[in-house]
């Protein structure tokens, strides 16, 4: 995804085009064998590019996210350093602003 892009202004307002991502703001919460994954880590949705980093609790904030998918989770090197978690947000919280929800990473 580009934040940025050069124009050449030629009037007093130029248009640029961005490519937006469209979806829901999540703040997740993400547990493996009870615990909270590591403080740092770092979560990839599988829709986008974009990387959160993992804060106090296991916590992370999430957004342009489907109301269900798959995040994927990162805090070292190898397979003991990673997992994946599925998650669906309810109905009921899909028109909410922020939705918060818990997922268990495997």
């Amino acid at each position: 995804m580009r934040w940025s892009t050069w124009c050449l202004p030629t009037v007093a307002i130029v248009r640029a085009e961005f490519k937006a991502q469209v979806g829901m703001k999540l703040l997740m919460t993400l547990t493996r064998g009870g615990k909270p994954v590591p403080f740092g880590a770092v979560v990839t949705a599988d829709n986008n590019q974009n990387s959160s980093i993992v804060a106090d609790n296991g916590q992370v904030y999430l957004s342009g996210m489907p109301a269900e998918g798959k995040v994927r989770v990162k805090w070292g090197e190898g397979a003991a350093a990673s997992c994946t978690a599925n998650y669906r947000v309810p109905v009921q919280s899909q028109q909410q602003m922020l939705s918060q929800l818990s997922a268990v990473c495997h």
